[in-house]
């Protein structure tokens, strides 16, 4: 968890980005960790996104909020006042997952079914996968080079943009 800046404010993003549909129900068998491994690809994708940005301007924070069916998973944008204002776009908040992020969620996956098939004999318990074990891969190298550009560029271009405002508004208090 977090501490609080009174200088900054939080946007809650969900779990997974808004156009990409719930695979699996609060309360049905293995939502917990189908929820939390969701959010924390949309919470890798989103620094992808927003170009790994200082934790003081902008960063992002996984949440497990209590709830009778268990705990339900919220990633949240902490907005940094001033920068982080100008370097985060609730616009460019990704609507669907990108290739890596799909790579990472079906790995983890591979991993949960894995985990199940061993508990319940399906797999010997000496099964080695042909991928590594332990956490979820990171599979960053696999973006498309041309959409990095994009997005480092769209982080720029909110600087560039606010940075010839406050220019403009100085110049007319003058």
């Amino acid at each position: 968890m977090s501490s609080r800046n009174p200088t900054s404010r939080e946007i809650s993003l969900g779990n997974r980005p808004k156009h990409e549909p719930e695979f699996i129900a609060p309360g049905e068998p293995q939502y917990g960790e189908i929820a939390r491994l969701d959010a924390f690809t949309f919470k890798r994708y989103l620094d992808r996104v927003f170009w790994h940005p200082r934790p003081e301007v902008l960063r992002f924070e996984v949440r497990a909020i209590p709830s009778p069916v268990g705990s339900v998973y919220d990633v949240v944008a902490i907005v940094g006042q001033g920068e982080g204002e100008i370097w985060f776009s609730e616009a460019a908040v990704p609507a669907r997952w990108d290739y890596v992020a799909i790579t990472e969620t079906s790995d983890g996956l591979g991993r949960m079914q894995r985990e199940k098939a061993k508990a319940e004999g399906k797999l010997p318990q000496d099964y080695k996968p042909f991928v590594g074990e332990g956490p979820v891969q990171d599979y960053a190298k696999l973006e498309n080079p041309e959409e990095v550009e994009q997005r480092r560029w769209a982080v720029v271009n909110r600087i560039r943009e606010a940075n010839r405002r406050a220019r403009e508004a100085a110049a007319c208090a003058r």
